[in-house]
Parts: structure tokens; C-alpha cells; sequence
């Protein structure tokens, strides 16, 4: 069952509601980017019952109060973005499939990363994992409270008047989808673009063998120059075409989840390319994004690039 007040748009940004506090966050960070973007805004909540629930009653209610949800979400959408054209869609289904189905027709898909019925401590919940390992569109991951990001900073002439960078994570060419996301938002917030690669010498086995010496300074010179020149091609691509934009380029000896994590202290966005790797148990996200979207200190856009 779908019920929506328009016919469905696509390559606009749609939100996943279910009236919890990282939705409401959620709900806030997709109006400002609809806005950006220039394209309207899709509220989208999905609901299901249990096999002990199937009754025409419960569905009733079920419906509902998605209805009230994706409403209430409308609304604040609208009092952030009055501009903004809002729609809403409430559909029957399981939140994965429903939200994997809509990143199909979305330019953009924003939401929270743990919502009801998630357990305290967990900070990325199972719907918010399973999206993010199968999406089409460019993710986005917002959080709610101190550990993560707070509501986005807002006034009325601006859509963020936070001045910390856009983040984004470059491992190689194959980065250059995020690298182009990347630029785009800073330019369109005007804010500074902190590019950073990541490089470091795999372990050393430790159990059973003599000792061994560590890197020479050629190699570590080696590594590091080589760093260089992959971040400065892969950035070359994109940025004469946002000369606007002030680029902060850091190559780092690091592990680079361990790097883009704690470079994330200080941004007000984090951009990674995705890749999907298929596992014993089906599709995977790589351990750099599962160390973002659980430890990062900023919103994580995720772009797909496989």
C-alpha cells in the first residue's frame, strides 16, 4: 500500500522519517540540501506488521500514524525551507526495501542512523546498515546529539554558517564520483574542501620471527610522494571547475579509517566512495565507510561507485 500526494519525482532528495530524534535531525539536513540543490523534497516513512498483527485494526492505525509522522516531518521541512516544495509518501513495507527502492528514483537520500527500536549505544542501526549496502543514489548519514552531529546550523540567508571544511577521502582514481560530490558541496556552502589520502606499510608478523627492521626513510619518501601525486590528480580532475573553492590537500602515514575518523573532528560533512563487496552473508560495506558511519564526528555522504 502507497499512499503520496504527488506522482514521484526523481533525482530529488528524499528523507526517511519515523518521528525519532536522528529523523527529525535528518528531516532538517534534507531540506537544506533539497534547497541547494534545487529540487523538491519526498518525506518518505515506511510501516509493516508482524504476522501476530495482521489485523485490519492494526494496519489501520499502522497507516495512520505514518500519515501523522511523514505530516509532522512536512511541516517542520516547510517552517526551515518555506520555499521548499514538499512531498510525502507513506508505503507498506519493510523500511530496507522501501528505502532501497526509492534511492532508485532519488538524486539523493538522507537518514538518521539509528531510529526506533534501536539499542542505546549502537550507533548505527540495522535499516540505516542495510541501505548504505545496497543504495543507487548518494547516501546521506546524519546522527542527532553530542556524539555526532548536531542540528545543522541555520539563519535565514544562509544554509550553514558553519565554517568547518567539507571532508573528503581519496584512496585513489577510482574516488573521483566523491571527489566531484565533494566539491560540489562546498561550493555550494561556501566552505573550505580538506582533502585527504591515506597510506601505511601492511603489519609485520610478530609471533615466531626475528625482529625486523621498519621502513627505510626512501621508502616512507617513496610512499609519500606517490600519496601526493595520486591526491593532486585525482583532485586535478575536478577542480578547475570550482576554482572558487580553497583546497586543503593532507597525505598522511596512517590506517585510513583510523585517518578519515579523526579527520573528521574538525569537518561539518564527510564524503566517501562506496564500494560494495559481497560477503558470506551478502553485500558489505568496505571498513573504511563501516568505521565512518560508526565513529565519524560529521554527517557521512556516501557515494557509490560501483
Amino acid at each position: 500500500m502507497t499512499e503520496q500526494n504527488t506522482p514521484k519525482a526523481r533525482g530529488h532528495v528524499i528523507v526517511a522519517v519515523d518521528g525519532s530524534p536522528a529523523a527529525e535531525n535528518a528531516v532538517d539536513w534534507a531540506a537544506d540540501e533539497a534547497m541547494l540543490r534545487g529540487v523538491d523534497l519526498e518525506i518518505l516513512h515506511a510501516w509493516e506488521w508482524k504476522a501476530y498483527e495482521a489485523s485490519d485494526w492494526y494496519g489501520h492505525h499502522l497507516h495512520n500514524q505514518g500519515t501523522e509522522v511523514v505530516q509532522t516531518a512536512a511541516e517542520r521541512a516547510r517552517r526551515r525551507r518555506p520555499d521548499l516544495h514538499v512531498t510525502t509518501t507513506v508505503e507498506h513495507g519493510q523500511a530496507e526495501d522501501v528505502l532501497t527502492g526509492a534511492t532508485e528514483r532519488a538524486g539523493l537520500l538522507v537518514m538518521g542512523s539509528r531510529g526506533r527500536g534501536g539499542f542505546t549505544g549502537m550507533l548505527l542501526g540495522s535499516v540505516s546498515r542495510a541501505v548504505a549496502t545496497e543504495a543507487h543514489c548518494p547516501t546521506l548519514v546524519v546522527r542527532s546529539g553530542e556524539d555526532g552531529s548536531a542540528q545543522p546550523p541555520f539563519d535565514e540567508d544562509f544554509f550553514r554558517i558553519d565554517t568547518h571544511p567539507v571532508l573528503v577521502g581519496v584512496s585513489g582514481e577510482s574516488c573521483l564520483p566523491a571527489v566531484e560530490a565533494a566539491f560540489a558541496e562546498a561550493a555550494g556552502r561556501k566552505q573550505r574542501l580538506h582533502a585527504v589520502h591515506a597510506w601505511s606499510f601492511p603489519d609485520l608478523p610478530t609471533y615466531g620471527v626475528a625482529a625486523q627492521p621498519g621502513p627505510t626513510v626512501e621508502a616512507i619518501r617513496t610512499c609519500q610522494q606517490n600519496g601526493e601525486t595520486i591526491l593532486s590528480r585525482t583532485l586535478g580532475a575536478v577542480r578547475d571547475q570550482h576554482k572558487d573553492v580553497e583546497v586543503n590537500e593532507d597525505v598522511v602515514n596512517d590506517r585510513r579509517a583510523h585517518a578519515m575518523v579523526e579527520a573528521s573532528r574538525g569537518a561539518s560533512m564527510v564524503v566517501i566512495a562506496t564500494r560494495h563487496r559481497e560477503g558470506r552473508i551478502g553485500r558489505q560495506i568496505g571498513p573504511v565507510t563501516h568505521a565512518l558511519l560508526h565513529h565519524a564526528h560529521a554527517p557521512v555522504l556516501l557515494i557509490p561507485v560501483d
